[in-house]
């Protein structure tokens, strides 16, 4: 179950909520969304919404909140290969 919080003051505008939403997932969503990710690290929109259709702990998670997921995953990533591949300076 995906927990959706909102960043702004409790007195905040639904306008501002809706635009301001962050997803906490579990670990459980992690792990599912890890295992997709591992043979497939960029699924197209078809592949995602397959994913939320066949994977009732996904169900409740937005495509583009999936698509951002896999979006940071990838980038996340990145900056590991890049942090070990950088050779020192010393």
């Amino acid at each position: 179950m995906a927990l959706v919080m909102n960043r702004d003051s409790p007195g905040s505008s639904s306008k501002q909520m809706d635009s301001s939403k962050y997803v906490r997932y579990t670990p459980e969503q992690v792990e599912a969304l890890e295992r997709v990710y591992s043979e497939c690290p960029k699924p197209s929109s078809l592949r995602r919404q397959q994913l939320i259709r066949e994977c009732p702990i996904l169900s409740n998670i937005e495509p583009k909140q999936i698509k951002v997921w896999f979006q940071n995953r990838r980038c996340r990533e990145k900056q590991r290969k890049e942090s070990f591949s950088t050779p020192d300076s010393e």
